[in-house]
């Protein structure tokens, strides 16, 4: 099933080869300038929720979405500060006070670990926020440890096989930093998608 999301997900980002250039480019000037980014990346999942449901979507809704969801997007945002902030100055402080024992070495693979996973909660609780009525950055993450927990073993799968898609795009000149963002997008609508209708 993770090999058919990821299909899925590789043929919307050649369907949308053009356009996804230009929203990428985009998001990754939102990004840079900081301000914009957390928006910026809500509007990138809202795009590729879009194009996961089969409808037509383009620059002017990415930009649209982008200040439809500035205020969901900087609270999702500044969770993911405080979140990210806390673990990676937990794993630097335990480096620098505990030097070289086996206890600082087990303490920062559990924050390692921790941020890896709360990366993967963002991978599907952005697509949930667009599957719900109303946008509740919390219920998205409650409904993404859901998803998870229910199908560990898919998100897994499907999490290594993106990572490796990333990096050999990364390695295929450059084709990550042109097209990752959609790329994850795509494939964690696609696997929300695929959970809420079964298709």
């Amino acid at each position: 099933m993770a090999f058919k999301i990821l299909g899925r997900a590789f043929r919307d980002t050649w369907q949308e080869f053009w356009t996804i250039l230009v929203i990428h480019l985009l998001f990754l000037l939102g990004t840079i300038l900081i301000l914009p980014g957390p928006p910026a990346t809500l509007a990138l999942f809202y795009y590729g929720n879009r194009i996961a449901h089969g409808e037509l979507a383009n620059e002017r809704d990415f930009l649209e979405a982008i200040r439809k969801y500035w205020s969901p997007g900087w609270r999702w945002g500044l969770i993911n500060l405080l979140v990210i902030g806390l673990l990676t100055g937990d794993y630097y402080l335990i480096g620098n006070l505990v030097n070289h024992s086996s206890t600082a070495y087990f303490l920062q693979g559990l924050y390692i670990t921790l941020l890896a996973l709360w990366f993967l909660l963002q991978l599907f609780a952005l697509p949930f926020l667009f599957e719900q009525k109303q946008p509740s950055v919390s219920q998205a993450l409650r409904n993404s440890a859901v998803f998870i927990g229910k199908n560990l073993v898919f998100v897994l799968v499907l999490a290594l096989l993106l990572g490796l898609s990333l990096i050999i795009g990364t390695l295929a000149f450059m084709l990550t930093f042109a097209f990752g963002g959609a790329f994850v997008a795509f494939t964690g609508n696609r696997a929300v998608l695929k959970e809420l209708t079964g298709d």
